[in-house]
């Protein structure tokens, strides 16, 4: 069991305003800042139909045909349909469900800006856990860096 199950059970049991679901929402529960925000913004898109669920559920390889690592490399969505789609393209279909936030799935979603969040969405992806702090890195003041490495050089 993940050690962020009590808030993913949280999200996961968020009061619904609509029956019909619209998708399931898959983002990874070991991940502090993933959980933080299933749990900021989990109650708007159930209010729109969406289901989040941590990717660690038991049979969310055989739900999204994706892989275990295809599911740690980004989030998923799977439609009631059962088409599943990720990174990027989830937040655009996740975005334009809701009214304010329309503007900005269809701008990620142009197909000039797109590459571009895609690349970010991916680097943002494989360094989530570093980001949320969880990497064990040891961070240093932007003074510490900021001449190091010119002037240290043999």
């Amino acid at each position: 069991m993940s050690p962020h199950s009590k808030r993913a059970k949280r999200v996961v049991n968020v009061k619904k305003t609509t029956n019909t679901l619209r998708g399931e929402i898959f983002y990874d529960d070991d991940c502090a800042l993933c959980t933080r925000g299933a749990t900021r913004w989990g109650e708007l898109f159930e209010r729109r139909g969406f289901h989040w669920l941590p990717l660690q559920t038991p049979d969310t390889t055989t739900r999204t045909g994706a892989s275990e690592a295809e599911l740690r490399a980004e989030m998923k969505l799977r439609f009631p349909d059962g088409r599943v789609i990720g990174g990027v393209d989830a937040w655009v279909a996740l975005f334009r469900s809701v009214w304010w936030l329309w503007p900005m799935g269809t701008l990620i979603g142009l197909s000039g800006v797109k590459g571009l969040s895609a690349a970010a969405y991916r680097w943002f992806a494989r360094n989530r856990h570093c980001i949320s702090g969880a990497c064990g890195l040891r961070h240093h003041s932007p003074a510490y860096h900021r001449h190091g490495t010119f002037f240290e050089l043999p």
